[in-house]
This record gives structure tokens, C-alpha cells and sequence, in this order.
């Protein structure tokens, strides 16, 4: 298992989820987001076996990042907040497999628009895509608050307006965080061009790690994930596992 600080862990996000209208509390070396409806959540720690109480709090939910000794009154749950495996690749040593050699060489060899940084027409376009799948995307305003507060740790890449992506960078780390294609995208497999667009930058701003944010797990099956995950293992790189979620009812 990998020992890289979790973005979930960084000062950015905290600041961010705190201005979201979660309380935030640093307790043996972890963030903690608290509701005040009494229920918390440790997300990507490493958690010692003895970690306390939260004031005030009667649910705790913990996803923690390692394998091994669960902290005491923890029991396992069935519902993962976050994905429970992902996949990473050294972009120092990208190595794509055949199919996606070929849906890029053919992606790159129609004429596009490319706009970086665009966060303002990333969102038109996830708020459309989402739209037409019927799924839900945070509220603008939560959607801003999350890009500003990681400033220029947070970089986008839309093209022609039909399919986009925005990362968040954390310790060389960058995060596929939100993405977002309309069907005419996918028919033309910008997808992967904008994936590629993003590489390329990420290992320009220094980073070492891409981190997809979530492929299929069969430990906590969703269909509906089979198909992205195809995708973003064509990219090459490693799976990463986590140990799923945790509660302690007080």
C-alpha cells in the first residue's frame, strides 16, 4: 500500500470542506470534518488504534488508508464514501496499452479546440453531461469554492466544448477529480485526449503520481462503473486497494 499523504488529508481541502459548512478538527495528526448533526468522517489517515472519542459526536465514519489494526469501536460497514480502490501511474513512465495508442493517435488527428483553464465552461458542460445521465454534481457555488481554494493547485482542459476534466494537485500528486463528456465526445474519443492534455501538464507543474479517484471494485460491485474503469486502465499504471469504511456509534 502506498504511503502518500491522501488529498483528503491537506490543508487545501480542509479549508474547503470547512467553507462548505463542515467543522474541521486536527485530532492525533488527522482531519476530522464534523456535521452538526453529531456525525464525523476521517477520510484517507492513517489512524492510531487508539483514537479518542470526538467531542459531540455520536457517529464517527472513518476510510482509512492503510490495511491492518482498525482503531478500537470500529466496525467494518458496507458503505464506502469514497472509492475503495483506485489507480495510479508514474507519469515519469507512462507506458499506454494498445487500444488506448490508438484511440488517442485517432483523437489528436482531427482539428480541435483545446482551453485550459477554462473552470467557467467545464462546469456548462458537466452540468449538461450530468443532466442528460441524470446524475447529481455539486451546486456551482461549492463547485468554485473547491477551485479557489486549491488556486493553482486546481488546473482544467476543455475541448471543443464537449468534454473536459479538472485535476487537483496535492504533494506531486495529481487527482482526476471531475470529468465530464457529451455523447458526440465520446463518438469522437476526445476522452482521451483530454486525459492525455492533462498528463502533459500535470508533469509539467512537477508532479510524479496520477490518481484516477476511483475504478470498479469488486469487493463493493457498481456496474455502472465497469465501462470508465475500461478506460482508465488503458492508461497503463497500478491498482491501489483500500480497506473500505468503518463506523463507531456512540
Amino acid at each position: 500500500m502506498d504511503k502518500m499523504a491522501d488529498i483528503r488529508q491537506s490543508a487545501a481541502y480542509a479549508r474547503y470542506i470547512s467553507s462548505i459548512g463542515w467543522r474541521v478538527e486536527k485530532i492525533s495528526g488527522v482531519n476530522v470534518f464534523i456535521r452538526n448533526l453529531g456525525i464525523a468522517k476521517i477520510q484517507r489517515a492513517d489512524v492510531p488504534i487508539d483514537f479518542p472519542k470526538v467531542p459531540g459526536v455520536w457517529m464517527t465514519k472513518l476510510e482509512p488508508v492503510n490495511f491492518g489494526q482498525v482503531p478500537k469501536g470500529f466496525r467494518q460497514d458496507g458503505w464506502p464514501l469514497l472509492a475503495s480502490k483506485t489507480q495510479r501511474i508514474d507519469l515519469d513512465n507512462i507506458k499506454l496499452k494498445k487500444d488506448a495508442r490508438y484511440c488517442l493517435k485517432k483523437a489528436l488527428s482531427a482539428q480541435c479546440s483545446v482551453l485550459r483553464n477554462n473552470f467557467d465552461e467545464f462546469y456548462k458542460l458537466w452540468k449538461k453531461a450530468a443532466g442528460i445521465k441524470r446524475l447529481w454534481i455539486p451546486p456551482e457555488k461549492n463547485y468554485w469554492t473547491l477551485i479557489n481554494t486549491f488556486g493553482k493547485n486546481a488546473f482544467c482542459i476543455t475541448i471543443d466544448n464537449l468534454a473536459g476534466a479538472v485535476v487537483l494537485v496535492h504533494q506531486k500528486i495529481a487527482y482526476y477529480y471531475y470529468a465530464a463528456a457529451l455523447p458526440e465526445a465520446k463518438k469522437r474519443l476526445l476522452p482521451y485526449s483530454v486525459v492525455w492534455e492533462l498528463m502533459k501538464e500535470a508533469r509539467k507543474r512537477g508532479c510524479k503520481v496520477w490518481d484516477w479517484e476511483g475504478i470498479y471494485d469488486e469487493r463493493w460491485p457498481n456496474k455502472g462503473w465497469k465501462g470508465f474503469t475500461h478506460f482508465k486502465k488503458s492508461f497503463g499504471g497500478y491498482e491501489v486497494s483500500f480497506p473500505g469504511s468503518f463506523t463507531r456509534w456512540f
